[in-house]
């Protein structure tokens, strides 16, 4: 099972290799060794901090969502509410 910084990690990454970005080049561009990047992907520890220079360097910010938020949002995709239209607009 992936934990919820694993998964963090797992999207930066995949956020810079999108942008043609290494996981190297990734570590640099954030002021950190590649070697601690893939430590802290595998060991799923990090500092806050080191996650925020890693947004940053990929031109991101980090942002908590409420987690009932996101599953009523999920529930009105699945029921196709999401992007409904109010009465009257066409």
């Amino acid at each position: 099972m992936t934990s919820p910084i694993q998964a963090l990690l797992d999207q930066i990454i995949a956020s810079a290799k999108a942008r043609g970005m290494t996981q190297a080049e990734l570590a640099k561009r954030a002021g950190i060794s590649p070697v601690g990047l893939s430590k802290a992907r595998h060991r799923s520890d990090i500092r806050a901090s080191t996650l925020a220079k890693l947004a940053e360097a990929l031109d991101m910010e980090l942002k908590l969502v409420p987690a009932r938020r996101r599953e009523k949002a999920a529930e009105a995709i699945r029921a196709g509410r999401f992007f409904a239209l109010k009465e009257g607009e066409h």
